[in-house]
C-alpha cells in the first residue's frame, strides 16, 4: 500500500473512532453563553489536546506495555474489545465516555477543551490504543510519518466541526447527527473484529487456520 493510501485508511479509521459529531452537542452546551472568540479558543484547546495526546501516545505506547510485560497481540485484543464496545455505543448513538459530572465540572472552567473535551470524549481509550497498536505495527520513519499526520489531519477537522458546531447542528439535526454516529459506529465494530482477529490469528495461529478452512 502506498503511503497516501495507508495515509487515508488510517486517517479515516481514526476519525470514525474520534467521532467529532458526536462531541457537538456536548461542546454547545457547555459553551453556551459564550462568544465566538471564546468558542474557537475551546476549540483550539481540544485540537492541541487531541493532537499531543495521541501523538505521545503513539511514541511511548510501546515503552509503557513494555514496562507491564503486555504483547502487542494482547493489547491489540484489549484494543477490539474496547472499540466493540465503542461501536455498540454509537450504534444506539449513545456516547458514554464521560460522566455528568466531568461535565458540569468542565463548564466552570477555562481548560474545558482539554478534559473531558479533548480528553476523553474525542480522544477516548479507543483512539488511543488505536494509535498505539498502528504505531508498534510498522516503527519505520514513513510509517510513523502517516500516523501523526494522520492524528493532525484527525485533530484539525475535529477542531472545525467544533468551531462550525452551530451550523452542523442547524443543518444535519439531532436525527442527522444520529444516522452519522451510527454509520461510524458501523465502521468501527468491523475495525474492532479485525483487531480481534489479527490478535487471535497471531496468538493461536493452529485456530485461526482451521477456522479459514
Amino acid at each position: 500500500m502506498s503511503w497516501f493510501g495507508e495515509y487515508i485508511h488510517f486517517a479515516l479509521s481514526l476519525l470514525a473512532i474520534c467521532t467529532p459529531q458526536s462531541a457537538i452537542p456536548i461542546f454547545m452546551a457547555m459553551t453556551q453563553g459564550m462568544g465566538h472568540k471564546e468558542k474557537t479558543n475551546v476549540a483550539k484547546q481540544a485540537m492541541l489536546t487531541i493532537f499531543f495526546a495521541l501523538t505521545v501516545s503513539s511514541f511511548f505506547g510501546a515503552q509503557i506495555l513494555n514496562v507491564f510485560g503486555i504483547s502487542l497481540d494482547s493489547f491489540r485484543f484489549i484494543g477490539g474489545i474496547m472499540l466493540m464496545n465503542l461501536a455498540l455505543s454509537m450504534l444506539r448513538a449513545q456516547e458514554d465516555r464521560h460522566t455528568e459530572d466531568e461535565t458540569q465540572e468542565a463548564s466552570e472552567r477555562a481548560s474545558m477543551g482539554i478534559v473531558p473535551l479533548g480528553l476523553p470524549i474525542i480522544a477516548g481509550p479507543g483512539a488511543i490504543s488505536t494509535v498505539i497498536i498502528a504505531a508498534q505495527t510498522n516503527p519505520s520513519l514513513m510509517h510513523m510519518s502517516v500516523v501523526v499526520s494522520s492524528i493532525a489531519t484527525v485533530a484539525g477537522i475535529c477542531c472545525a466541526c467544533l468551531i462550525f458546531s452551530e451550523k452542523l447542528g442547524a443543518v444535519l439535526g439531532q436525527t442527522g447527527l444520529n444516522i452519522m454516529t451510527r454509520v461510524f459506529g458501523m465502521l468501527v465494530g468491523a475495525l474492532s473484529i479485525e483487531f480481534m482477529y489479527k490478535s487471535l490469528a497471531q496468538m493461536f495461529p493452529a485456530w485461526t487456520s482451521v477456522l479459514g478452512g
